[in-house]
């Protein structure tokens, strides 16, 4: 362990401050009501990105699905959230649901 390569740009503790310090409001200024705008901005950002995230999955699940050929044939198919790709073997999941992306199973 060598101290002044600790303190110095060989290690990544540089990087570590570079977030640390855009996430310490306090230090950039002492003013409550623009770091409370910053915390609810970083907040409401986050927020936005999940919701992003969420709403993918909803659409994959709802564009992915078997439900037109749950509704053309209730009877005899199962719904199902997502249709499994028959990449490795994995055909075997929508056996049982029918309607799904492979072709011994329609």
């Amino acid at each position: 362990f060598s101290r002044t390569i600790a303190k110095g740009p060989d290690t990544t503790t540089w990087i570590w401050n570079l977030h640390a310090d855009a996430h310490d409001f306090d230090s950039h200024t002492n003013d409550l009501e623009e770091i409370s705008r910053k915390v609810f901005s970083a907040h409401f950002g986050q927020l936005s990105i999940i919701f992003l995230w969420l709403s993918g999955m909803y659409f994959h699940g709802a564009r992915f699905s078997n439900y037109e050929a749950w509704l053309s044939d209730p009877t005899h198919i199962r719904p199902s959230a997502q249709v499994v790709w028959p990449i490795v073997g994995q055909e075997i999941l929508n056996g049982d649901v029918g309607g799904g992306g492979s072709e011994e199973y329609k």
